[in-house]
């Protein structure tokens, strides 16, 4: 599992950056749709999530109960983050983006934490398992697969949008 938490850190990175360019001037510090404590409890929860927060140095101390990962530049954590995070597009931000393709990529973009961990232990999300030794049941080879495919698809997306997104690939 720890060659697999690497990898994903790694991807997840890249996801991040990409999303930042994206929407950061936007987003923030914005509390007002997505970006709240109860949804950034989801990682102080998730078993998999809390061996990534491990890896950066942070605990479930560090948790704000107001703000939760939260600082005035945006979400603290460089990965690990719930895969909502990367899913949800607030209105405000669909409608800046330059046209439908644009939107769509994006979208297709912010599902790919959620294609990575989906049915990891029978129907339960890689991040929605609670019980760290369930992890210990979890495919990681379909994981790694899965993780693979994600990458290239996110290189296809880099690909894709490369005129609004030139400088992160």
């Amino acid at each position: 599992m720890n060659d697999f938490i690497k990898a994903y850190a790694k991807f997840e990175i890249r996801l991040r950056e990409m999303m930042v360019a994206v929407c950061g001037n936007m987003c923030g510090m914005c509390t007002a749709c997505c970006c709240r404590a109860d949804i950034c409890e989801e990682a102080c929860d998730s078993a998999f999530l809390q061996l990534l927060l491990k890896r950066q140095g942070f605990t479930e101390f560090d948790f704000d109960d107001h703000y939760g990962w939260l600082e005035t530049a945006g979400c603290r954590l460089e990965y690990g983050r719930p895969p909502v995070c990367y899913e949800y597009f607030c209105d405000e931000l669909i409608e800046a983006m330059p046209d439908d393709h644009f939107r769509e990529t994006m979208r297709r973009a912010g599902l790919l934490i959620d294609d990575i961990g989906r049915n990891a232990l029978g129907d339960i999300h890689l991040t929605e398992i609670r019980n760290p030794t369930d992890l210990e049941q979890v495919s990681v080879e379909r994981l790694f697969q899965r993780l693979e495919k994600a990458n290239v698809e996110l290189t296809e997306i880099f690909q894709s949008l490369e005129k609004g997104l030139q400088g992160l690939e």
